[in-house]
């Protein structure tokens, strides 16, 4: 109840008590201190500081959290368009092509299309889960240049079909 409230509260410009709630939820994620900038049906799009924890030996975003990022707001594209109550989400596999290395903080967007949202509920409601894979990219906040693209595999299952909750 609480998180479909944050979620519209996200999706009407107010998306720093959904991001808040998403560090409880995803305890992984909090030390990166990714905040969520938008959570719309559009797309989504989250911002990762340029902050000591985050870098690498080089000073620079380590791949690592630029990989959690692209994660993050892949994720949130289905968490905003399906109720979680009904489904299970799971990732399956992240490839990521880094293409340079990044000048400070960075914007990971990611966007589900009506087409594919349509798609992705057909197989639902004749399956009861659906694979797919979502692409996100992420550009470096100072230049503006995409510094790396990541294609995230996810299963939405129905909570009727999983066997171990």
């Amino acid at each position: 109840m609480f998180l479909k409230y944050a979620i519209s509260k996200a999706q009407s410009g107010k998306p720093w008590l959904f991001g808040r709630i998403m560090q409880e939820v995803i305890p992984f994620n909090r030390p990166h201190r990714i905040s969520v900038v938008e959570l719309s049906a559009k797309g989504c799009k989250v911002f990762l500081p340029d902050r000591r924890r985050n870098r690498n030996h080089l000073g620079t975003m380590h791949a690592c959290a630029i990989a959690t990022a692209s994660e993050y707001v892949s994720g949130l594209n289905i968490v905003e368009a399906f109720d979680m109550s009904k489904f299970r989400l799971i990732m399956s596999k992240m490839e990521v092509d880094y293409l340079r290395r990044p000048n400070g903080s960075c914007i990971a967007e990611s966007s589900l299309s009506k087409s594919n949202l349509n798609l992705i509920n057909k197989w639902l409601d004749a399956e009861g889960v659906a694979k797919f894979a979502m692409v996100s990219t992420v550009t470096d906040s100072k230049k503006n240049e995409i510094v790396a693209k990541a294609t995230i595999h996810w299963q939405v299952k129905s909570w009727k079909k999983v066997l171990v909750k």
